[in-house]
């Protein structure tokens, strides 16, 4: 266990805990260039970085490699609490290595879980969970046996659903989180039966994505649409999902409608795929 001693403050603070997977992106053909990052840290990051009122933290595990190092040293920078961020000695923090296709778009290679490897949260780890406002995770995140117990505790999680919409214990999770973010390709139809299936079986909101097509949000009673917001220049489109869930939470939090928060999300993603790191 590693604390971080200063936190952000108390005083009507809202506590998001990023859980899941803290890894490395790497690129070879760039000389090694890396950034800290999982789904859940590039949304806590780029919610940090729109937001004051947060009293952020980190559980997850990694070790004490290099790699394992640096995302301390990122978490200390931005005052994360990692006092459950478990840090195994001797292992590998994971880790992947991905290229740019075309310029800027990225792809990704090979994944090294390390010591994610069948890694449980423990007991003292889900408890602290249940003292959240917000917990975003997803499916690498090992939580999903435990959603049942955060939403009895009152946390909204927030899911990075990706494109695994047939996953074996999918019920579970859709019938257990606040807010849901999943990507298709073109499907727009196929997207909408999701949605409806979703929030049919508890999902507050659901949102899908369609790349260079928007995307689409339901709340089990009206579908919205949101179109992207064109970016100046496109870097590495790494961020692009991760970055467009936090503006989306970053308003929901604000109590805004949806189509205010699909506004938001859109517009921090604009901003972050000009960046290579995939927060700014």
């Amino acid at each position: 266990m590693n604390p971080v001693p200063k936190l952000r403050g108390n005083y009507n603070m809202i506590k998001f805990a990023a859980a899941g997977y803290v890894c490395i992106d790497y690129y070879p053909q760039m000389e090694n260039r890396c950034y800290v990052t999982g789904n859940g840290v590039d949304v806590l990051f780029n919610l940090l970085d729109m937001r004051k009122d947060l009293k952020p933290s980190v559980v997850s595990a990694i070790s004490d490699d290099t790699y394992g190092k640096m995302a301390v040293g990122a978490f200390r920078q931005r005052e994360i609490d990692c006092t459950h961020l478990d840090i195994i000695p001797g292992g590998i923090t994971p880790c992947v290595d991905l290229y740019l296709k075309n310029g800027n778009d990225r792809v990704h290679n090979t994944f090294q879980d390390g010591v994610m490897t069948g890694y449980r949260f423990p007991e003292e780890a889900i408890r602290f969970l249940c003292e959240q406002d917000y917990v975003h995770t997803d499916f690498t995140g090992r939580l999903i046996s435990q959603l049942p117990r955060l939403k009895e505790a009152g946390v909204k999680v927030a899911f990075d659903l990706s494109f695994r919409h047939e996953h074996e214990e999918m019920e579970t999770v859709l019938s257990n989180i606040e807010v849901g973010l999943c990507s298709f390709e073109e499907d727009i139809e196929g997207g909408k039966e999701f949605l409806r299936y979703g929030c049919g079986l508890g999902a507050k909101v659901l949102i899908a994505t369609f790349g260079e097509k928007g995307s689409l949000a339901y709340d089990g009673k009206e579908f919205y649409r949101g179109e992207i917001l064109p970016a100046e220049k496109v870097v590495n489109t790494v961020g692009a999902g991760d970055s467009y869930f936090a503006g989306f939470l970053s308003a929901y939090m604000d109590g805004k409608d949806i189509p205010e928060c699909m506004k938001s999300g859109a517009a921090r993603s604009s901003r972050v795929i000009g960046t290579f790191n995939p927060y700014l």
